[in-house]
């Protein structure tokens, strides 16, 4: 064997990998309890005081934390320290710390009780109020009481939040996407693991407990990084899309191991899965056809995946046709080809993002060089190609979410790089220069690893974004319900005022704005209610400025519903944006969320 391929001393224990089966169990466990009891301590810390101080102090208590672990193994293996060890315990605690500060930053979104944190979320808990009184989840644009998004993420989530008893807590819902993004971090360390194996089947890389901690920890880090998953605790499908894809590459992973038909036969359905909580999964599909052609070794399993898997995704949308009819293919398959991509604005996002493409290179470089790297580099090439397809579609858009599964991937590759290369700062120390060498060695690869942390958006400020302005908001939004019926009221964005009576209210901004965008919408119907004065109040962001939602200035043609409400409402009073907090750069997730909102009501 190599010295390329050498188990690192100190770090890899002697049990084989069946016995450590539990690990990754324990692992996950024990880093989310840490870090939320972290997030408990920095609460603590911070009551009450001014914002500056509070940071300030939970830096001394987060570097008190950050130096216990390396201290300790220290104390406990003095003169016998291993210089890799020490640094890894350092990135662990690094990793650790970063996560409990992400838990404390993210509760303030979380517990957040309205759901107009981003676009999607009022239409997320739609959908759910459609699905619980058996209401069409897909209905003609006519109502705009509809979304392009297939319904997987929103149904499991009523589901679990059913299974718990708090079916109808916007909260919950939210901790739940959470645990998507947990279970995709799950899978991603059973997925580093795997690889090792395949990669370095001699070695026991990766086994040991420290290391399983820390590659869970920056692995959940990577799910709810700030450059592309900044959505990830967001009702929406984002977690639950990362989850999907590491599992489908966790599932290929196993095929390679084990050529398994059982496997295979999961493979064929989680393509159909995967389409479920978003569309662009379908590229798995084309991935393990391809993976099949050239490394499968069988044309007859190949023919069989290829028919197996086009007959349940047939299955699957011929359910849905016979289900919801026509609107089914509008929403989902017609409106999605309506969405035209700015290459230019992909091209930035990949810049955007660089660090990522940057480490799935470099792991997949490191990890390659191992034994059984053909197959190995298919899986690879798999998952670059799943986030080359990711990037491009991005440029949809201005934001970098539909890079999240991608850029999970990718930290994988990172770690199992990481992890078979971290020898290299343990070679033999037979003298008092190699001691020194060795020591500097694993210096510098720590601090390099420990830098990353920013450039791949792992580093939060430790301040609540949501002020407490934004609850006053939503009160007064409320009460703007008061002694009406809840579907005489239309709401731009935002469903909680909806559920108690179980009404379903079309014409919302995200289904207007969607088509408006993309030049395909038939706007009659609100044109009608407008006209005929349907709804006794309207609520509506942006009613005077450029980028109202319902006729926004990039729409290739005018919808018409600004003049139309100019026509037939006036505005009787506004409800005042929510005042900010001036030490958190993103105080929200998109303040146009929390603007100013105008108070509409029928001309006499």
């Amino acid at each position: 064997m190599s010295a390329s391929v050498l188990p690192a001393p100190g770090l890899t224990g002697s049990a084989p990998s069946q016995r450590n089966a539990a690990t990754p169990v324990i692992a996950a466990a024990g880093v989310l309890l840490l870090a939320l009891a972290l997030a408990a301590g920095i609460q603590l810390v911070q009551a009450g005081r001014p914002a500056e101080r509070a940071v300030m102090l939970t830096g001394v208590f987060l570097a008190a934390i950050l130096a216990a672990a390396p201290g300790a193994y220290l104390l406990v293996r003095g003169l016998r320290a291993q210089p890799g060890t020490l640094g890894l315990c350092l990135l662990t605690s690094c990793a650790v710390c970063s996560l409990g500060i992400y838990f404390f930053w993210v509760s303030s979104y979380v517990f957040f009780p309205a759901d107009i944190l981003i676009w999607s979320e009022g239409d997320f808990i739609n959908d759910i109020l459609k699905f619980s009184i058996g209401y069409p989840i897909y209905a003609p644009q006519f109502n705009n009481d509809s979304i392009n998004y297939v319904p997987g993420a929103q149904l499991l989530t009523h589901l679990l939040g059913s299974i718990i008893g708090k079916a109808w807590s916007i909260p919950t819902y939210r901790m739940i996407q959470l645990g998507y993004a947990a279970a995709a971090a799950f899978l991603g360390v059973l997925s580093c693991r795997r690889i090792l194996r395949l990669a370095f089947p001699q070695s026991r890389f990766g086994e040991a407990l420290l290391w399983n901690c820390f590659c869970f920890a920056m692995l959940m880090l990577a799910a709810t990084n700030s450059i592309t998953n900044h959505f990830a605790h967001n009702l929406h499908a984002d977690s639950l899309a990362e989850a999907a894809n590491v599992g489908a590459f966790y599932l290929l992973l196993r095929y390679i191991e084990s050529r398994s038909r059982g496997v295979l036969w999961a493979m064929a359905a989680m393509v159909t899965a995967g389409f479920f909580v978003r569309q662009n999964a379908l590229i798995w599909g084309v991935c393990y056809v391809a993976f099949l052609a050239i490394w499968g070794g069988s044309w007859k399993r190949l023919a069989l995946f290829t028919a197996g898997t086009a007959a349940i995704y047939g299955a699957a949308i011929a359910a849905c046709f016979a289900l919801w009819g026509q609107p089914f293919y509008y929403w989902v398959f017609y409106m999605l080809s309506k969405h035209a991509v700015a290459p230019l604005r992909s091209f930035q996002h990949a810049m955007d993002a660089w660090a990522y493409f940057a480490a799935i290179l470099l792991g997949g470089a490191a990890t390659l060089r191992g034994r059984n790297s053909s197959p190995l580099f298919g899986a690879w090439l798999a998952c670059l190609l799943v986030f080359l397809s990711e990037t491009y579609t991005s440029g949809i858009g201005w934001m970098l979410n539909h890079m999240g599964p991608g850029s999970l991937l990718a930290v994988l590759w990172a770690l199992a790089g990481l992890i078979s290369v971290w020898n290299l700062a343990l070679a033999s120390t037979q003298t008092v220069e190699r001691t020194v060498e060795c020591w500097i060695r694993a210096g510098a690869l720590t601090a390099t690893v420990a830098l990353m942390f920013s450039g791949l958006g792992f580093i939060r400020i430790p301040l609540k974004p949501i002020p407490p302005d934004a609850y006053r908001y939503i009160h007064d939004i409320e009460a703007q319900f008061q002694g009406l019926p809840a579907k005489q009221v239309l709401l731009d964005l935002g469903t909680w005022p909806y559920i108690k009576e179980k009404a379903i209210v079309g014409d919302r901004a995200t289904s207007i704005g969607d088509r408006g965008y993309s030049g395909a919408g038939d706007f009659t119907g609100i044109l009608t209610r407008i006209s005929e004065k349907h709804y006794s109040k309207i609520l509506v962001h942006g009613y005077h400025s450029f980028d109202f939602v319902y006729d926004y200035f990039l729409f290739p043609k005018p919808t018409g519903i600004r003049q139309a409400l100019l026509d037939n409402y006036r505005e009787t009073g506004t409800i005042r944006a929510v005042e900010g907090n001036p030490y958190v750069k993103d105080w929200a997730e998109d303040p146009f969320y929390f603007g100013e909102i105008s108070i509409l009501e029928p001309k006499k």
